[in-house]
């Protein structure tokens, strides 16, 4: 079997390909994910809004923000980003390995037992029987089937490196074994039963935070490094840059969850520590962001009229901004002022609805002709990247003003002894955060636009798309 060749600068991914040879893959498996993800992000992002609404409006909608977030944060984490990305890793490990896609029938199954779980899951949260716990809420009846499917994919892309014909590992499969392996392993550690409440939110910091950058950012960004070198048809630019980026994502991720508990419950060690360790993020997110910037090389004259270069360099610049911001915030003199803010849901939206959105949609729509034969919609692709920029960056900047405003108040009046920044004081100290919030909002609901067109611009593809070439991965005849 050919695979990808690969030199001092690392080459464009591409197929092992040969006439008379027999098909591999499992892009029938991988299409299925993506066509899936795709319905929860379009549903996970109107929850979502419904959340942000439901803080600056408390009695407008019948469930309140304690059910809504978990809600909003399983149709998203579960739904969309597990099977969105566990499909990408199916369809480019072939690719990547010259072998086909190990265990495929687990994870044909695998696929309709995460759907029910994150069903069941939001149902028993809407009906109250969560645990409360970060970020899912789920009964712990749900945690062991979800375990077992969580270590589908590492079983999976195990098996198939196992069997692998290239030797040379790509830096996108560095991404993906580092995300299938951990996934599962955080979710047993923040669902053991029995741990005492410091114990408890610190486990939940942890994987929230290693959800988000390991399996979110940190998959996302591999397969970028999968799809940008092909569609700009220029080799990766810097291998070592993109060491730079995988390691220190992978020291860093889990500690931006610890450094939103400042003058908490946790050890003050400890935060020290997470503050420091937290600054690999910004690190890795512009070393990533730089690397696909120079990748992109002479295409930048075109990248108008490119949507998946435009969304790869729009996603990796959304995660540098954030993660900088959150390195900021995760040192004590800022921490004080917008710690349990809504600061740190700018940071949530600019990370999940800017830089993760743009990413899974460059992946999206470079890999949809292959997997179905028919050509995304160039035009509406660009739209929908500038539309998806112009609100993440409007809705992400208001939640970041109102999470420093109402962090200056509180502090103000509790400093000045003008006013209680409780109970009665309640309102004076949030007029201004809730002001801003309410902007939020309503360029969210711009966001939520913008993010459901992503959903829906993969399934005209597969309606109503124009026909197109469509590439087969085939072994070579000996």
């Amino acid at each position: 079997m050919e695979a990808i060749s690969t030199g001092d600068r690392e080459s464009t991914p591409g197929l092992a390909e040969a006439a008379g040879g027999r098909a591999i893959g499992h892009d029938g498996v991988a299409a299925g994910y993506l066509f899936g993800s795709a319905a929860f992000m379009a549903i996970g992002s109107l929850v979502w809004l419904a959340a942000m609404t439901s803080v600056r409006f408390p009695n407008l909608l019948p469930f309140s923000h304690g059910h809504l977030r978990p809600i909003a944060m399983t149709l998203l984490g579960l739904g969309w980003l597990v099977l969105g990305l566990s499909g990408g890793v199916y369809h480019v490990l072939p690719r990547l390995t010259g072998t086909p896609l190990a265990a495929g029938r687990l994870a044909e199954v695998a696929l309709p037992g995460t759907v029910a779980v994150t069903v069941l899951g939001v149902v028993a949260v809407a009906l109250g029987w969560g645990d409360g716990r970060e970020p899912f809420a789920l009964p712990q009846l749900l945690d062991v089937p979800l375990v077992v499917l969580l270590a589908v994919p590492a079983l999976v892309t195990l098996g198939t490196l196992r069997k692998r014909h290239e030797r040379t590992l790509y830096p996108t499969i560095w991404y993906a074994v580092a995300a299938v392996i951990w996934l599962p392993v955080l979710y047993l550690a923040a669902s053991l039963p029995g741990l005492n409440r410091v114990v408890s939110i610190l486990s939940d910091l942890a994987f929230t935070s290693g959800f988000l950058h390991i399996w979110g950012l940190g998959l996302a960004t591999g397969l970028a490094y999968y799809v940008v070198p092909k569609a700009a048809e220029q080799p990766l630019a810097s291998r070592q840059l993109a060491k730079v980026g995988f390691w220190s994502l992978a020291f860093g991720a889990v500690w931006s969850g610890a450094v939103q508990m400042v003058a908490g419950p946790l050890p003050e060690w400890l935060q020290s520590v997470a503050a420091v360790l937290g600054l690999a993020l910004p690190v890795a997110a512009v070393a990533n962001a730089t690397n696909i910037a120079m990748t992109v090389g002479p295409r930048w004259r075109r990248i108008g009229q490119e949507p998946v270069l435009a969304a790869a360099v729009a996603g990796t610049t959304f995660a540098a901004l954030a993660s900088i911001l959150g390195a900021i915030a995760g040192f004590r003199s800022a921490a004080v002022v917008v710690a349990l803010t809504p600061f740190w849901d700018g940071i949530f939206y600019m990370m999940t609805f800017g830089a993760i959105a743009l990413l899974f949609a460059s992946f999206a729509w470079h890999v949809l002709p292959n997997m179905v034969g028919r050509k995304v919609d160039v035009g509406r692709a660009m739209t929908l990247v500038r539309r998806t920029a112009l609100f993440g960056t409007l809705t992400s900047l208001f939640l970041l003003m109102a999470g420093i405003a109402s962090g200056y108040a509180w502090a103000g009046g509790a400093f000045t002894g003008s006013y209680v920044p409780s109970g009665a004081g309640w309102g004076e100290a949030n007029g201004l955060s809730g002001v801003l919030f309410g902007l939020a909002i309503l360029f969210g609901l711009g966001g939520l636009i913008a993010q459901t067109g992503v959903a829906l611009s993969i399934y005209r593809t597969l309606t109503s798309g124009r026909a197109t070439v469509q590439e087969v991965l085939v072994t070579r005849s000996e």
